[in-house]
């Protein structure tokens, strides 16, 4: 379940596993009590992408955002932008030994299709689009935490 919403226009679904946004700001919902170390871990999420809204779904550090500390730039909040990279550099625990991935999504735009992008949380990598990424379709992510790996799948196929 997404047990914290940062941003506004963003609010549960009929479950707290259910997100609904409605508005052009950033929003994020962080899943943040579900805390993995180790092993392969799927999740399917399904992005219904309208007009000039991009919607990401991927996997991020173990943070708590206190939604007072962002202030005025709540409604802008995405875990993927640098400047909201010292916030989170800041809550930095001992389990990040030294790798510098700290947050990987997919992306879904309606006119840009599905691109992969990584941050360090000083800068956002863009990576690369997605051959045969489709909108409006379930997408299934697979971390790996053991082998570092964040595979995507669609329609039972792997497209990374």
């Amino acid at each position: 379940t997404f047990d914290q919403l940062v941003g506004e226009c963003i609010q549960h679904g009929e479950e707290k596993s259910l997100i609904r946004f409605s508005g052009l700001r950033l929003s994020s919902a962080l899943c943040s009590n579900h805390v993995m170390r180790s092993g392969r871990h799927f999740a399917t999420f399904t992005v219904i992408a309208s007009e000039f809204v991009t919607a990401m779904a991927g996997v991020i550090r173990p943070v708590q955002i206190d939604r007072s500390d962002l202030g005025d730039s709540l409604e802008g909040f995405s875990p993927i932008l640098p400047e909201f990279g010292g916030y989170l550099r800041g809550t930095r625990t001992d389990r990040w030994t030294d790798s510098n991935v700290h947050c990987c999504a997919v992306t879904a735009h309606c006119l840009f299709g599905g691109r992969f992008i990584w941050s360090d949380w000083a800068n956002s990598r863009l990576l690369r689009g997605i051959n045969g990424f489709q909108l409006d379709i379930p997408i299934g992510l697979l971390l790996d935490l053991d082998e570092g790996t964040l595979t995507l799948y669609q329609n039972g196929q792997r497209l990374t």
